[in-house]
């Protein structure tokens, strides 16, 4: 069975994660997107606290938002102060056809419970020419962060979860949305020595899903295997190496 992160409980924490990375690459090509494509109205699919929809306020531009937690979407009306959030799941969207000129979520959809739904969704709601942007990792090619080696069956769990490149263009093609690009926009590195990866803010248990969906018992076997590795081998280097992909497709006539 899909366990589905509890956001309402960790939504107050939640923007912790951007204080230590801050994804200025992805920003700065959503932006490049959003600015360079004629778009008037935009939906974030996905939106959480409305950290991606606040650098977009700068256009000339409507913005909307959608997320399944509502203690997200309260902190996102807070700090965007719009009326355009919408409390949905995005395997269902509540809007009519032919809406949007850009639909994107960053790192989202590994969350969402049917992905093909959710294609189908958002090529309904995009205007002609409108475009889909996905921003996520894939875990299929990249797989090197210490998380996946000390905490039994995260790796495994996230095969599941992210669609892979491959599967995100065949989704595409399954509703006629052409992918322009597949492209990486960010590299996250970090190599810690030792009992320097318990600096690490990404492992603590709520700053992201992949521990946050652990049970107590789980989450704390593995802080135990990582502490008995650097018991006994205190030069051990725990990498993080996490590639953050664009896909972008358009929908034809």
């Amino acid at each position: 069975m899909e366990i589905k992160t509890n956001y309402n409980e960790i939504a107050s924490t939640y923007d912790e994660r951007y204080e230590v990375n801050y994804l200025t690459a992805v920003e700065q090509s959503l932006l490049s997107i959003a600015s360079e494509n004629n778009v008037y109205k935009i939906l974030e699919a996905g939106c959480g606290t409305g950290r991606w929809l606040k650098p977009l306020h700068k256009l000339n531009i409507k913005l909307f938002g959608l997320d399944y937690s509502i203690q997200m979407l309260k902190i996102a009306k807070d700090a965007n102060n719009t009326e355009g959030l919408v409390n949905a799941d995005a395997s269902n969207f509540p809007f009519k056809s032919n809406l949007f000129d850009l639909i994107f979520c960053i790192n989202a959809i590994h969350h969402f419970p049917d992905k093909k739904k959710f294609f189908s969704d958002a090529a309904s709601c995009l205007n002609v020419n409108g475009l889909l942007c996905i921003y996520s990792v894939d875990p299929h090619i990249d797989k090197n962060w210490y998380v996946y080696d000390f905490f039994d069956g995260v790796y495994e769990k996230d095969l599941m979860r992210f669609p892979s490149l491959n599967e995100t263009k065949n989704f595409c093609a399954m509703f006629d949305l052409q992918v322009e690009e597949q492209i990486l926009v960010e590299r996250v590195y970090n190599s810690r020595t030792g009992d320097e990866v318990f600096s690490d803010p990404f492992l603590k248990k709520n700053m992201n899903s992949q521990l946050a969906n652990l049970t107590e018992e789980e989450y704390n076997i593995g802080i135990e295997k990582i502490k008995q590795k650097t018991t006994y081998q205190p030069d051990k280097k725990f990498i993080t190496e996490i590639n953050f992909y664009l896909t972008k497709a358009s929908k034809g006539i």
